[in-house]
């Protein structure tokens, strides 16, 4: 195994100090644990659990612990249940800089190079948060609108 591979046992619970809503499920990380990845990556990290892969950032809960934090979506989608303890593996992210563009968008970006150029600009983590509410809609027409939303705003942050 990789010796920057660490694997062990959690849970994912509800941050309740955290009011309801977006990103309040939590998955305590051990600190030697968190400590070294997050010494490694930057707080980068690839994992998995119970055999559902992620791509996530090192995050303080509400009580200063390093975390990882899932969505309620998220959770729903991959079939987890908060509170049951699972199998964890967690290792430094290859590719911290990536982002996965939702094609919907892509298509967009392409036929608008100047807009283009100002996503490229963009650092990775606020493309990544430009991304998401695209990956997370369920029907076509939502991420298409969503990613013509994204146009929109690039518009506003483009220089031309």
């Amino acid at each position: 195994m990789n010796p920057d591979v660490f694997v062990f046992e959690g849970r994912i619970e509800i941050d309740d100090l955290v009011e309801k809503g977006y990103m309040r499920h939590v998955l305590r990380v051990p600190l030697e644990v968190a400590e070294a990845l997050d010494e490694t990556v930057g707080g980068r990290v690839l994992g998995e659990i119970e055999g559902v892969r992620f791509r996530r950032a090192l995050h303080r809960d509400s009580r200063g612990r390093l975390a990882l934090k899932f969505g309620e979506g998220w959770l729903r989608d991959s079939g987890l249940e908060p509170g049951v303890v699972m199998r964890v593996t967690l290792g430094p992210d290859p590719e911290p800089d990536r982002v996965d563009v939702p094609v919907e968008l892509e298509r967009l970006l392409v036929e608008h190079p100047k807009l283009l150029a100002v996503w490229e600009s963009l650092t990775p983590g606020r493309r990544r948060s430009l991304a998401y509410p695209i990956t997370r809609a369920k029907r076509e027409p939502t991420r298409v609108k969503r990613a013509q939303a994204v146009l929109e705003e690039l518009r506003r942050e483009s220089p031309f």
